[in-house]
């Protein structure tokens, strides 16, 4: 079974789980096609798996002038009806020039794709995050006589009309979210979409063992691991610190990240009383996170919108509490005062008094950790995550091979019937 992979940007330092969920499908006897719209600039291959990951990926954008010139003839003499149609589809709905211009690129990406997806045999297409990708992705699948799927993340169920959730739902063969939020969400945004297409897959991650995770360190050290970017925050959790500072209680911080946000931040701790207290560490690789993260007494998260994020699980998976606003899928992994604190978001005030009532209590910080370690042990196995997905996946070709066995049934003098090209040797469920 051979199954394509589209992700928007891929690899990225905010990718890993994409990553690991890669890999723990090859091992599983999947083999996987990696694609990405988008090449990462060498700023974001963070270590050598980045490095191993990125040369076996296929980047639609910039698009190499022979392949996209090969993928058009190819689909103009081979599939001209479906060519035509959504080309048809992409324009159709898209208001204005400058969407319309979007969807050209859309159309274009999809033309290229569905060539290499066609000429390696993938029997599949799988997307992760329901934003532009996703537009490629169906355009593609279309193009290409694929069924595909859709991983649905946080943010990229924020805006169902502009990505045409609606539309991607009715022709995907199934849909995932990581959150059961997430899924109720995107049920909601389908208008009737039947609820057996979407499922609830939560991101599997392997804890270490228990005997190499150091104790909390107990000199008020904070780390948040989050992207640079609006969504994420930052300027509520500087808000927090400076209230931290103004109540005289000592404590440091470290920002592990980049984006574009990074020179405003930057610029705002250095004009503050902040300034020697935050740093900003910028984007790292995996090992450094968890080095980061090994450091601190609390990891912290002021989001204004998320799935569940995989950070939060890299906190529980070295005992440490975690501080995170109550958007998104969060509350499904952290409960206020069982594991961490949990408050509303944009509300500077509240995230301050809460990061200190774990600072000031180290016995209840230790077992806030152990209660994180324990729900990631119990809700984000990540043998059970992978074997969801491959059974979904699975259960797609079957029905894809069944389909083309059908399409070519053939009857034999006498009336007996055959099927030539059914499948012999179906995927397990």
């Amino acid at each position: 079974m051979k199954i394509a992979y589209l992700v928007s940007l891929y690899p990225a330092p905010s990718h890993t789980f994409i990553e690991r969920e890669l890999r723990a499908l090859e091992a599983s006897g999947i083999e996987i096609m990696r694609f990405s719209v988008r090449r990462p600039k060498s700023c974001d291959i963070v270590d050598e798996t980045a490095r191993f990951e990125g040369s076996q990926v296929r980047w639609l954008v910039p698009a190499p002038i022979g392949p996209l010139l090969a993928a058009l003839v190819w689909a103009v003499f081979t599939h001209p009806v479906r060519l035509f149609s959504t080309l048809k589809y992409a324009l159709s709905k898209a208001n204005g020039l400058r969407s319309k211009l979007r969807w050209l690129a859309y159309w274009g990406e999809g033309i290229l794709l569905a060539y290499w997806m066609t000429l390696g045999g993938a029997e599949h297409l799988h997307c992760h995050f329901g934003n532009s990708g996703s537009n490629t992705a169906m355009i593609a699948a279309q193009l290409a006589g694929l069924p595909f799927s859709i991983t649905f993340h946080g943010i990229d169920l924020d805006e169902p009309e502009l990505f045409r959730h609606g539309d991607k739902l009715q022709h995907c063969a199934f849909a995932v979210c990581i959150s059961e939020y997430g899924r109720q969400i995107l049920l909601s945004n389908g208008r009737g979409v039947d609820a057996s297409k979407v499922h609830t897959i939560r991101c599997g991650y392997a804890l270490p063992v228990e005997q190499v995770i150091s104790p909390l360190p107990g000199n008020n050290h904070i780390v948040c691991v989050a992207r640079l970017s609006p969504e994420k925050g930052h300027g509520i959790l500087l808000d927090a610190l400076q209230i931290l500072h103004e109540r005289h209680l000592p404590f440091s911080c470290t920002l592990v990240g980049g984006g574009p946000l990074d020179s405003q931040i930057k610029n705002r701790i250095e004009g503050t009383k902040l300034k020697g207290l935050v740093t900003v560490a910028g984007t790292r690789s995996p090992a450094e996170v968890r080095e980061f993260i090994a450091q601190a007494d609390v990891a912290v998260l002021a989001s204004f919108g998320e799935g569940i994020p995989i950070v939060l699980m890299e906190a529980f998976a070295q005992k440490r509490p975690v501080v995170a606003t109550n958007v998104g899928g969060i509350p499904e992994l952290l409960s206020d005062w069982v594991n961490g604190r949990l408050v509303a978001p944009g509300d500077p005030i509240s995230f301050a008094n809460a990061v200190e009532s774990v600072l000031r209590d180290h016995r209840a910080a230790e077992e806030m950790g152990q209660a994180g370690w324990d729900v990631v042990t119990a809700k984000h196995d990540p043998q059970k995550s992978t074997e969801q997905l491959h059974r979904l996946l699975a259960q797609s070709v079957q029905r894809r091979r069944m389909e083309a066995g059908i399409r070519h049934v053939r009857r034999r003098p006498g009336g007996a019937v055959v099927t030539p090209n059914a499948p012999t040797n179906l995927p397990a469920d």
